[in-house]
């Protein structure tokens, strides 16, 4: 114990403690400062780099629809014509960009993807931009996970610096503490024993206290009590504050699911039915329903926001509300896809896709507009599936004026045809080999399907949890429909009206 005597020795004087209590706070200090660098420079350089590439991809995709644009005019007096070099050289210019800031975030297998679509499409843009945005889309997951990543690691930098912040405020006061009893023990404590044995050897009784020395000393120690009592007052005020935020979230997220989600009842001589699993709680950026429209047709509604979260749900909400209150007005798709690209024309990062599928079944006829979506099928009462082909591209922030930009096609539907639409979750859920679903074996499963749309949408879901290793990676929406067969009259009945 001679050892620990000597370590201790230094700290009995009360210079001794207050040079100890400076060196741990200027310790302190120094691992403050270089946590709170660390919080300024470190995940918010990652996520400074996510948004420069999420810009990037708007950017990009904009040069592509300009491309496009030109590229169709001079076709249209030249025949087929390639990408025109100066929109080529634009799209590879912030491509490089935007595979530089992928690099740096460690996504140089998605950047260098988008890159590979890219170039395909300027050697041969008359296969279409679907791979591009099939690419684009799964580049932009990933950078929306990059950030939610950073925003994680900023959050416990945070939480880090703050316990940082209460140690350092615990070892100065345990210091001052320590100073406070080596003054007590060397100077208080003997003045008032030497004042009691004067007392007693003069058999006197001791005179009053006179209010000096340590009368301020306590009052200091009673203001830092005071004021710690009142820091965990506000801390349990705040917990409180905090626990009625989450109780209000979790009223929100429902509230918007059950939005997204809401189905409402499909018209005359049509059954119609769909679910939605989202990737992350119970927000997704995909959204669903069925309306019947003034003329008594049916329409299925189904869109895909980019991304997924609550921000992307927020969106799908409000890109929801406005095509069915277009539909409403107009029964117009082209009206309805209008409207969702007015809730994403101040978007600087966020694009959609977007079918709708009218169901006539007095006509016996299908009409759809499909902005980009990647699964939309009619499966034919004998087994055969056709593909509801993109009447136009994806609605989004890069798209100038909407008039026009998407069409309506129309075929015949019978009693027995099914209607499926889908989200890219489906065909893009990984398997533990790294192996997605994909379309083919999509188009294969709707091939076996029956007529029933809640069985349809039951085995699709099925097959996604069955193959994908990482299924919950994206939002799965399956959403079917077909035509009800009217029963026969019985004879009593009389002839149907």
């Amino acid at each position: 114990m001679a050892w620990g005597s000597r370590i201790v020795r230094p700290f009995r004087s009360a210079t001794g403690a207050l040079l100890a209590a400076l060196a741990v706070a200027v310790a302190l200090t120094v691992i403050d400062v270089l946590i709170a660098v660390q919080v300024r420079t470190g995940p918010s350089m990652d996520s400074g780099r996510a948004e420069n590439a999420t810009r990037g991809i708007a950017g990009l995709f904009s040069v592509v629809h300009e491309s496009e644009e030109s590229r169709h005019t001079l076709a249209a007096s030249s025949g087929t014509a390639p990408v025109p070099e100066e929109y080529a050289d634009r799209a590879l210019a912030v491509a490089a960009d935007l595979t530089h800031d992928t690099d740096a975030l460690g996504l140089d297998s998605e950047g260098t993807a988008l890159h590979s679509a890219l170039a395909t499409w300027v050697v041969n843009p008359a296969a279409g931009i679907q791979p591009l945005l099939t690419t684009a889309d799964r580049l932009t997951s990933a950078l929306d996970a990059r950030k939610d990543q950073a925003r994680q690691e900023a959050e416990t930098a945070r939480n880090t610096l703050f316990a940082l912040h209460c140690v350092f405020i615990t070892v100065l006061l345990l210091s001052l503490g320590g100073l406070v009893w080596t003054v007590w023990r060397r100077i208080i404590r003997p003045l008032a024993d030497l004042e009691a044995h004067l007392g007693s050897t003069a058999a006197e009784p001791p005179a009053p206290p006179s209010g000096r020395g340590g009368h301020g000393w306590l009052g200091g120690v009673w203001g830092e009590a005071e004021r710690t009592l009142l820091l965990l007052r506000q801390s349990r005020h705040h917990a409180t504050q905090a626990d009625r935020a989450l109780r209000t979230d979790a009223a929100t997220s429902l509230g918007l699911r059950r939005i997204l989600t809401a189905q409402h009842a499909p018209g005359p001589d049509v059954d119609a039915h769909g679910e939605l699993m989202a990737a992350e709680g119970v927000i997704a950026g995909d959204f669903f329903d069925t309306l019947t429209l003034s003329d008594g047709t049916t329409a299925l509604v189904q869109g895909d926001v980019a991304g997924h979260g609550v921000e992307a749900g927020l969106l799908a909400v409000q890109t929801k509300s406005a095509v069915l209150s277009a539909l409403r007005l107009s029964r117009d798709p082209q009206s309805a896809a209008a409207a969702a690209w007015s809730m994403l024309a101040t978007e600087d990062e966020r694009f959609t896709t977007l079918v709708i599928a009218v169901l006539d079944p007095c006509r016996g006829t299908l009409r759809w507009l499909n902005a980009g979506h990647e699964i939309a099928r009619l499966r034919r009462a004998d087994g055969t599936v056709e593909d509801l082909a993109p009447t136009g591209p994806v609605i989004g922030p890069f798209i100038a004026v909407p008039d026009g930009t998407w069409s309506v096609a129309t075929t015949t539907l019978s009693p027995g045809d099914l209607v499926v639409l889908a989200t890219d979750g489906l065909t893009e859920a990984r398997g533990a080999d790294g192996v997605m679903l994909g379309e083919q074996t999509v188009t294969g499963l709707i091939r076996a399907l029956g007529p029933d749309p809640r069985e349809a949408v039951r085995r699709l879901h099925l097959a996604v949890q069955r193959h994908g290793a990482d299924w919950e990676r994206d939002d799965t929406t399956v959403l079917a429909a077909t035509l009800v067969v009217p029963a026969a009259p019985r004879p009593e009945d009389g002839p149907a009206p």
